[in-house]
């Protein structure tokens, strides 16, 4: 087997020790953006004196998911601003 050229061998050991000679770049911390979505407004329910009480009782389920959906990103918020991961 025929050895390697010394300049061969020069260049690869340039190439490694270039690879360790950069430094970190920082990277701003951004949230992810379903964290800054905005609640839903509770307000747009249904008319009581004309909807059905399945209507009434859908709306009410449909606001309280919307809620802990709300209450989970808010959660998640906190803990990306206090340094944490979401």
């Amino acid at each position: 087997m025929r050895p390697k050229p010394p300049a061969a061998a020069l260049s690869c050991a340039m190439l490694l020790a270039a690879c360790t000679s950069f430094s970190a770049v920082p990277v701003p911390r951004q949230p992810d953006a379903s964290l800054l979505l905005p609640c839903r407004d509770p307000a747009l329910v249904p008319d009581p004196d004309t909807a059905t009480d399945n209507e009434i009782a859908a709306e009410r389920i449909r606001i309280a998911e919307a809620y802990l959906a709300c209450r989970q990103r808010h959660a998640d918020l906190v803990t990306f601003v206090q340094g944490g991961n979401p």
